[in-house]
């Protein structure tokens, strides 16, 4: 009798396996796997008793934060303040950690969450700045309710920062700007503080950190637009 080939799938080799899942868990002090409000409200509060003299330490989020570039030079830059980066993939968490270690910055949590869910981590009126630079354009019209950013963010954003609170968006892709651009126009306690269709020919720097995204398109010298939106004052 012929024996039948075995229908069982072979066991997944170790190296298959993505060894960042676990290394997730190797940076407690600024990496937190499994965020929960009340975690990160913890956090928030150790890391603002730990600031010493001076005004109370800006809140500063970066949804999408990928393996930390922008947060590390963000951290560095502004050691006084407190920044929090989302993310969802293993590895960019893992090496963002390792740079943050690294420097010995001491005043970041980055949060393994999409960055869609962070409005259930903060309360009203608690952000500074909230940054998202270069999101997926999500080209197709058909997938513009993929998009990061749009009416449901801007009203989240509406919320959560406080007055003079800014928001700052950049991307490659010219439609999704235009887009965002023309969804401010009725936000009445959004406005914006400036734009731009260029950023490379603009005279300074508003933030003078930039993402490896940024760095990628400047050296192929694709467009770059910005946007800086400002939650107004009451009775503004």
């Amino acid at each position: 009798m012929t024996d039948l080939p075995s229908m069982e799938k072979p066991l997944a080799k170790y190296e298959d396996i993505n060894p960042y899942t676990a290394r997730v868990y190797d940076h407690p002090d600024i990496l937190v796997p499994h965020p929960t409000p009340a975690e990160v409200r913890r956090r928030l509060e150790k890391l603002r008793m730990a600031s010493t003299g001076g005004p109370a330490p800006r809140v500063i989020v970066d949804l999408g934060c990928g393996s930390g570039n922008f947060l590390v030079g963000l951290a560095h830059r502004y050691p006084a303040d407190i920044f929090i980066g989302f993310e969802l993939r293993f590895k960019r968490l893992v090496r963002g950690a390792e740079k943050l270690e690294k420097q010995g910055s001491g005043n970041v949590i980055l949060m393994r969450e999409r960055a869609e869910n962070f409005a259930g981590y903060f309360d009203p009126d608690s952000l500074d700045v909230v940054y998202v630079n270069f999101p997926d354009p999500w080209q197709k019209k058909k997938q513009w309710k993929k998009r990061l950013v749009g009416t449901p963010l801007l009203e989240t954003l509406e919320s959560l920062l406080r007055p003079g609170g800014v928001f700052r968006f950049k991307t490659d892709h010219s439609g999704y700007f235009l887009h965002v651009l023309s969804l401010t126009r009725n936000r009445k306690n959004m406005r914006p503080l400036s734009w731009s269709n260029h950023c490379q020919r603009e005279a300074s720097l508003l933030e003078p950190v930039r993402t490896e995204f940024e760095h990628l398109f400047r050296a192929r010298g694709k467009q770059i637009f910005r946007l800086e939106l400002e939650k107004r004052h009451p009775g503004d």
